[in-house]
């Protein structure tokens, strides 16, 4: 199978312990991308240069990827060190759905919705009409709010999107998703914060000077 490439990025350099990462930019336009998936090989080649070479099952083990719409993420790690690539199909979302499918039967592939759903708006909105927290707050309360079971909400300084100011939060996701380790990790987090209401239920917190 062979896909045309509007543009390719391939990851330069990361600051900020992973938060924010440098990507060195290619145009299909005058030397045009290709996407090619052939006797488990996959190679991204540009007119007569080879942007990326892999050798899919020998490498099944190391790579992973994240597609949304038109665009696939493609993240290679080995041991210490982690590469990453993206890709934006010109034959779009077809074209990239199509590669992911194809690419899921060596190694895992999320595929992202394109757009969000209706229900998720609704729910912000009732978030935010619900009261604020006031007076002493327990840890269990806090949870509580965190697990979504309350029905009060936190104070604006723990609004997240003041927290992620100056982030790539898109690009965080995106690299947590690629990490075969992280769904485990949210099942665990919301099983200790289930653990802390349970716990805080039973023994009220109190404080003394």
């Amino acid at each position: 199978m062979v896909w045309k490439i509007q543009r390719y990025a391939r990851q330069k350099a990361v600051h900020k312990g992973g938060d924010s990462i440098e990507w060195e930019d290619y145009d299909g336009k005058d030397f045009p991308l290709e996407l090619r998936i052939h006797q488990g090989n996959l190679t991204l080649t540009q007119a007569k240069t080879i942007r990326e070479c892999y050798n899919l099952p020998a490498s099944a083990s190391t790579l992973r990827a994240v597609s949304k719409g038109d665009t696939l993420l493609v993240i290679y790690r080995l041991r210490t060190n982690t590469h990453r690539f993206r890709v934006k199909f010109a034959g779009g979302e077809n074209s990239c759905q199509e590669c992911a499918e194809q690419m899921s039967e060596f190694f895992p592939v999320k595929i992202l919705p394109t757009s969000i759903d209706p229900c998720q708006n609704e729910d912000n909105k009732s978030r935010q009409e619900k009261p604020v927290l006031e007076g002493e707050v327990t840890l269990s309360k806090m949870a509580e709010v965190v697990c979504g079971t309350a029905t009060e909400r936190l104070w604006t300084s723990y609004d997240g999107s003041q927290s992620m100011k100056g982030i790539q939060l898109n690009n965080l996701v995106k690299l947590c998703l690629g990490d075969p380790s992280f769904p485990a990790f949210v099942e665990e987090v919301e099983k200790e914060l289930n653990k802390i209401i349970k716990e805080q239920g039973k023994t009220p917190d109190s404080h003394q000077d």
